[in-house]
């Protein structure tokens, strides 16, 4: 589990880095970084600027200590999930497969412990009026 969370998580943070990247740079290219560093000089801190390059690196290091904590958190807690199924004796999902019948309704496949599945053919219900007796003898 270690190694498919490690890989998820370097993943995830691949992407992310990418996505800082490309998003400081459409932000530095359209001019919204200088447009905010004049902003903050005009509201009183002197000589408020960003430095790409470092916050970049912290958020790469940052990122670096998250995949690890987060892969080990995700292999705690499927660790906790086996010890508690073990405990209670887990949960059962039983998948039954339905195929239609010709009318379209959803029939059951017959397994074991189920009772076979009825007749094909007209039901009473289904049957005309006219073909189904009033129950008088003669009718």
């Amino acid at each position: 589990m270690l190694k498919v969370a490690l890989a998820f998580y370097t993943c995830m943070y691949v992407v992310v880095l990418a996505a800082l990247a490309l998003l400081w740079g459409l932000a530095n290219s359209a001019g919204l970084v200088d447009n905010f560093e004049g902003f903050m000089d005009d509201v009183g801190f002197e000589n408020w600027q960003f430095y790409g390059e470092d916050m970049f690196r912290r958020a790469a290091a940052i990122g670096a200590i998250a995949v690890v904590t987060t892969a080990i958190l995700t292999v705690l807690a499927t660790a906790l999930v086996n010890v508690i199924s073990e405990l209670t004796g887990g949960i059962r999902f039983v998948v039954i497969e339905e195929e239609p019948d010709p009318a379209g309704r959803p029939v059951a496949r017959p397994s074991q412990g189920t009772r076979p599945p009825r007749p094909a053919g007209p039901r009473i219900a289904d049957a005309p009026r006219s073909e189904v007796g009033d129950g008088a003898p003669g009718g």
